[in-house]
């Protein structure tokens, strides 16, 4: 697909199919593609950030390449290199130059994905700000490489995330459409459950939602659980086991324990939170046959 050429309705339709959700975030995302416009989708952990940028480049059938940032992550790794034992033998050429991520989807005209944007260096974002709008960049001793039609850039960004970050410069800001994402309502997160897991247990999918839920709007938790720990419970959970109080929680901490973080005004642990959590939820089905409380 070109860039600026309309995105079909049967990929429209495929990409919502595979996104529970998210309509608004994206038909934002979906005209940024049509207009070639850089994207920076902001967001806590476990929002699906990724997935949409995935789920994006393989509707559209383009090559997704994908780079992680960290203090390492300088402006040559993400251009590109020259190969010294062919340098010597041929010179500084294109056949002796190794490309780096960015390099390479601006030459195949692919997404470029850069995961947690914040933790790289200043000068490796000022490296990406003329790929950006002008969709090029210059490579010393071989001048410009202006990328080709459908050459696109996201980036994801956690801002609760504030170890060994950086603060993001306005000039990149003012290149991205900027796309919010926040954790999804109950029905939702159920939806993705069934939809990333091959359990039919509906009960057991939606106790494990409701559980992520109360880790989000418990008022002693700074940080809750996400959708990828309700789905790793229902994985955990055995299609024939009985939900019972006392081998679910085991599970539950094991999952959700290091995923939750307690304010520093708590006078609690996260694992004495998850029992409070997984105790009041299954007192709602005590009139459920196949939940059996905690022997006293």
């Amino acid at each position: 697909m070109l860039e600026k050429e309309k995105v079909p309705k049967d990929v429209l339709d495929h990409i919502f199919k595979l996104i529970i959700g998210r309509r608004t975030e994206l038909k934002l995302m979906i005209r940024a593609v049509e207009k070639g416009l850089p994207i920076i989708i902001e967001g806590p952990v476990g929002t699906g950030k990724t997935e949409m940028a995935k789920v994006l480049a393989s509707s559209l059938d383009r090559l997704f390449v994908r780079v992680d940032g960290d203090d390492s992550l300088t402006s040559i790794k993400l251009k590109g290199w020259y190969d010294p034992p062919l340098v010597l033998e041929r010179g500084f050429s294109r056949e002796t130059f190794i490309s780096g991520p960015l390099t390479q989807a601006m030459e195949e005209g692919g997404i470029f994905f850069y995961n947690e944007v914040n933790r790289a260096p200043s000068e490796t974002i000022n490296a990406v700000l003329t790929a950006l709008d002008e969709k090029l960049i210059t490579i010393p001793q071989l001048g410009e490489i202006q990328a080709k039609p459908g050459f696109l850039s996201i980036f994801t960004y956690n801002p609760q995330d504030t170890v060994a970050t950086n603060p993001l410069p306005m000039a990149f800001y003012d290149r991205c459409i900027w796309v919010y994402v926040s954790h999804q309502n109950l029905e939702e997160m159920i939806d993705i459950v069934k939809l990333r897991t091959d359990s039919d247990d509906e009960l057991l999918i939606k106790i494990s939602c409701e559980i992520v839920q109360a880790t989000l709007n418990h008022p002693e938790l700074e940080m809750g659980s996400t959708v990828r720990g309700a789905i790793q419970l229902v994985e955990l959970h055995k299609s024939e086991e009985t939900i019972e109080e006392e081998s679910l929680l085991d599970k539950v901490i094991a999952v959700h324990s290091r995923k939750i973080r307690c304010k520093t005004t708590s006078k609690k642990t996260e694992s004495e939170i998850l029992e409070e959590i997984v105790s009041k939820i299954l007192s709602n089905y005590e009139e459920d046959k196949i939940i059996r409380k905690k022997e006293q």
